[in-house]
């Protein structure tokens, strides 16, 4: 994409007067006053963007920072009641929706042995714990030593790079409760950790022709119904038998790959034996072993690591980390702005740089994204193209994916995708 086409599509997401009309929808702001909607927004992502912030005071430095004028100066507590608003959340998520749907990362070639499906899903919660009197609002799971904490559930598109939802609750209610309808995943692939093993999901993903991998529970003890080695021959003697009682003693083999039943659900289930760990790993699908090995889909569910570095990523580099605020819509509508900054930074880098790392992009941000911001700030579009230029060449030279050494071939999506090219 051409650095003009990706102006206007950031031109066109920050036009003040959309942002107006958005603010005033929400009932965020019934009247534009002194903190213009442009102006929360270009500040509040420049902060995020900075590894450093931890006070609603950095924020507010950084609004001011951006202003043309001291006339336009803001004090701590009107910057902070803006933020207290019960609106303000609602405000957020509406444009960090807008973001998701209008601000795509760069297409990428694509294995053709992935192209049967329509999208990956990737899916995944994270917590973070907030402030303990936000424990009747926000409850934790683990009530001594974190009373008050809040969870992102996140389901990321593989193809397309980008975050299809978010929801966030409480962290003590059930991630089952976050699982995407099964009906929005026909002819898709759907990737899990363990926290979302649940057969009932699984018959409706099989109901609308979806497939999935998820990782199993060390404890599942289904019946084996049949049984074969990691390279597809055939076993007979664990068929009939629980899962626990094939131990790797017994066994021998390293990779297991069984068709399994619980009662009356059935589906496949593959177990390795990890010899420096000395326990074994579980994966549940219902890929077909005609089409996928046991090596495609320990390979193929290795790109769900891909929403943990994003989790990573959003932490470490746009500041969603424990809030110290009694506030909930804080908490809430400075979550989603974490992720609108995480959002716009990859919209901009994967542009910019064919094989980018996200991590290289999302530090240095005072050297190539804030200017933009400021640019966008001042309405300044002709600085903006200049900026862009700028933030293109940075990135090509400073944000590229480095060579993998050899001992960690096959992790990165890059060598996975080489792999189903093979």
């Amino acid at each position: 994409m051409t650095i003009i086409s990706v102006k206007q599509q950031i031109t066109k997401f920050f036009i003040p007067s959309n942002l107006d009309a958005q603010a005033k929808s929400t009932g965020f702001m019934k009247r534009i006053r002194a903190i213009k909607p442009l102006a929360l927004v270009t500040s509040l992502v420049a902060a995020l963007s900075k590894s450093n912030v931890t006070s609603i005071n950095e924020i507010v430095r950084q609004f001011n920072g951006m202003r043309l004028s001291e006339d336009e100066f803001v004090a701590y507590k009107p910057f902070h009641n803006q933020l207290a608003k019960e609106a303000f959340p609602t405000f957020i998520k509406q444009i960090t929706q807008q973001a998701m749907a209008t601000l795509l990362p760069e297409e990428q070639a694509l294995p053709k042995r992935l192209k049967q499906f329509k999208q990956v899903i990737l899916h995944d919660g994270s917590s973070l714990t907030v402030h303990p009197e936000l424990a009747s609002e926000f409850k934790g799971r683990f009530t001594k030593t974190a009373p008050a904490a809040v969870e992102c559930h996140v389901s990321l598109s593989l193809f397309e790079r980008k975050i299809t939802r978010m929801n966030i609750a409480a962290d003590s209610i059930s991630e089952h409760d976050y699982l995407p309808a099964a009906q929005t995943l026909k002819s898709c692939l759907f990737l899990a950790d363990s926290g979302y093993v649940n057969t009932p999901y699984f018959a409706e993903l099989d109901a609308n022709n979806a497939n999935y991998i998820v990782k199993g529970k060390s404890n599942l003890n289904p019946i084996i119904i049949k049984a074969y080695n990691g390279r597809g021959k055939a076993l007979k003697r664990p068929v009939g038998k629980k899962l626990k009682e094939i131990t790797q003693k017994q066994n021998g083999q390293k990779m297991m790959d069984f068709d399994v039943a619980w009662g009356k659900y059935q589906c496949r289930l593959l177990r390795c034996w990890v010899a420096s760990e000395q326990k074994f790993v579980i994966w549940l699908t219902n890929l077909p072993r005609s089409t996928f090995s046991a090596d495609d889909v320990t390979m193929l569910y290795r790109v769900r690591w891909q929403v943990e570095l994003l989790f990573k990523e959003l932490k470490s580099y746009n500041n969603l980390r424990k809030f110290n605020t009694k506030k909930k819509p804080i908490v809430e509508g400075l979550t989603w702005a974490s992720l609108l900054t995480l959002i716009i930074k990859r919209a901009i880098s994967t542009k910019a740089v064919e094989q980018v790392s996200f991590f290289k992009a999302a530090m240095n941000t005072d050297v190539w994204l804030i200017p933009l911001l400021q640019a966008l700030a001042d309405r300044e579009y002709l600085a903006l193209q200049e900026k862009l230029e700028w933030a293109y060449i940075y990135l090509r030279n400073n944000a590229s994916l480095s060579q993998q050494k050899k001992s960690n071939l096959n992790s990165s999506l890059h060598d996975i995708y080489e792999y189903f090219n093979s």
